[in-house]
């Protein structure tokens, strides 16, 4: 838990850094989620917010557990520790999101029975919860385990 918490006190570019975490931004966003032949998940962030840190340091985590599995994208939303309302309110319009942190989960099963009308640039799952450093070892299992259930089904 001591890496843990050394961890979560920098700022997320540091924390994603040398990990299967790639950037993403809007220019290459459909292109990187739609494009993909296994499931992403893309966390929405700013730099310096404590909780962008705690779910960076939860994804740093889970990415090194399904990295060969599913595509890990940061989209780096702010430098600070906060979202403005102008960005805010654009990346709601684009994305669906309505805080900052935010997680979304696409399924992305190309290759496998794909269903009529389906749309795979929509999220299967979008989360807005962060972990606390007290409960991380649970939160971590909780999400492990949603993932290799729902997400790698």
């Amino acid at each position: 838990m001591a890496e843990v918490r050394r961890l979560a006190q920098q700022p997320v570019q540091a924390i994603l850094r040398d990990t299967a975490f790639r950037d993403i931004g809007d220019a290459d966003y459909r292109q990187k989620v739609e494009g993909s032949s296994r499931p992403v998940i893309v966390v929405f962030y700013a730099d310096r917010d404590e909780k962008s840190r705690n779910l960076a340091t939860l994804a740093r985590y889970l990415a090194a557990d399904f990295s060969e599995k599913i595509g890990f994208h940061g989209y780096h939303a702010s430098d600070a520790t906060g979202v403005d309302k102008p960005t805010l309110a654009r990346l709601t319009k684009a994305y669906g999101i309505k805080q900052i942190p935010a997680t979304l989960f696409y399924d992305n099963d190309k290759g496998k029975m794909e269903l009529e009308g389906t749309r795979y640039d929509v999220p299967s799952l979008t989360e807005y919860r962060t972990p606390s450093m007290l409960f991380f070892k649970a939160y971590y299992g909780v999400i492990h385990k949603y993932v290799t259930e729902h997400i790698l089904d």
